[in-house]
């Protein structure tokens, strides 16, 4: 579980997660991944005017009591903890069985990564976009994400690329998408909003390639550069006559922040439209899942507890716990230990007790390869053993694990 405290609450030992964030929008933020190595760091980091940071609680050897003390409010697992029957909230029905779904999710995702790379390119050499064969590829997103939007968004943080630029765009149109199905937007409404979260960063064309690529922290001046690109977007896009206006008014808006932090016009609140609101989610969860050139994503349960930690100041907080509702806890993808030590893939997610998703059970307590087994956490029918559930989210990479051809 990854919360955030206070610097005063930090002691020998703690391990501090690296986030990602911009520092410049984080300026008290202290995110230098590794341990508290002694009361020197200690004093050091309070020194340089660090107030807060994020730390792993398991890996900090804090139990569940001192972690609520130090974090100061309700625990990520707390707030979602409720064991409810599995009746889905507003838009979030499955239509399509996972499995059924997959083929169909990953041609659109191949697909869309070919269509992103030629979108980019046109439109990082050009400063032009082909709205029309955009709103197509939004269109193949919205059918599948109508059918099962968990099969995309799965494949999201399963599918490896390098080219963060192509796969960036493309995800954040999918989360979206699949959010605002979630909250029960009209279907109507889901094409402008796919094609604001498509467009987002199409403003980037314009600022210069070293501080777009630069592998490390942006300063001062760099990051002020860096925020033209809302309003660049809207001078590439403001002629564009088939974009709607909520299209738009989105990309400008989408980071703005809930306190009136954000840029580029400093909106709060309710102020800010719910284009950019779902936007600015979709675009820091994946953000802070992807890898990058200087540091590796962080797991997506991971990121849930950092954006939720983030409620309040960045984030309206009822959004971004319907965010983690949609999602779950622990998302499609996600690789776990069960609390009878196997591991799994969760498989799909439970929008009324997002602890408790169903579990694609592979590999026992060492790892070995064990007979398939898909574990309903919330009715455990399955497997006939009471009360299990996600222990931890472990991280598959040191174990060389595939995600992608275990959901296969």
């Amino acid at each position: 579980m990854v919360v955030k405290i206070g610097v005063n609450d930090l002691t020998v030992g703690m391990y501090v997660v690296d986030t990602g964030l911009s520092w410049m929008e984080h300026p008290y933020l202290y995110s230098r991944e590794g341990r508290i190595a002694s009361e020197k760091h200690l004093i050091a980091l309070k020194k340089e005017g660090y107030a807060e940071a994020f730390i792993d609680a398991e890996k900090s050897g804090l139990d569940n009591a001192t972690t609520k003390r130090l974090s100061g409010g309700t625990l990520l697992t707390e707030a979602f903890a409720g064991k409810a029957p599995r009746s889905p909230a507003s838009g979030s029905a499955i239509a399509v069985p996972m499995e059924r779904e997959l083929p169909a999710a990953r041609k659109v995702y191949e697909d869309a990564l070919s269509f992103a790379k030629d979108f980019i390119n046109k439109a990082y050499l050009e400063k032009n976009v082909d709205v029309e064969r955009s709103g197509e590829f939004v269109d193949d997103v919205i059918t599948s994400v109508v059918r099962n939007r968990e099969a995309l968004t799965g494949l999201c943080k399963l599918r490896v690329y390098d080219e963060y630029t192509y796969t960036h765009s493309i995800n954040v149109t999918v989360l979206a998408t699949a959010f605002g199905r979630f909250l029960g937007l009209p279907d109507a409404e889901l094409r402008p909003l796919g094609l604001a979260a498509l467009f987002h960063d199409v403003g980037k064309a314009n600022i210069p390639i070293e501080v777009l690529n630069k592998p490390g922290r942006l300063d001062t001046h760099e990051f002020t550069v860096m925020k033209r690109h809302p309003l660049e977007s809207y001078s590439i896009l403001k002629d564009k006559g088939a974009l709607k206006s909520q299209v738009l008014l989105a990309i400008v808006e989408h980071h703005e922040k809930y306190d009136g932090s954000g840029y580029p016009r400093g909106l709060s609140g309710e102020d800010i439209s719910m284009f950019a609101r779902i936007i600015s989610l979709a675009d820091v969860y994946d953000a802070l899942t992807s890898d990058r050139v200087y540091r590796k994503g962080i797991p997506p349960s991971h990121a849930l507890g950092i954006m939720y930690g983030m409620r309040e100041k960045d984030f309206h907080p009822t959004m971004v716990e319907r965010f983690i509702k949609c999602l779950g806890v622990y998302p499609v993808g996600s690789f776990v230990r069960l609390s009878d030590s196997r591991h799994g893939l969760v498989w799909s997610s439970n929008a009324e007790a997002p602890l408790f998703p169903t579990v694609k059970a592979v590999f026992d307590g060492t790892l070995r390869p064990i007979p398939v087994e898909y574990v309903d956490l919330a009715v455990d029918t399955h497997s006939g053993l009471p009360g299990l559930c996600i222990e931890e989210a472990v991280d598959p990479r040191p174990f060389n694990i595939d995600l992608a051809a275990v959901m296969n």
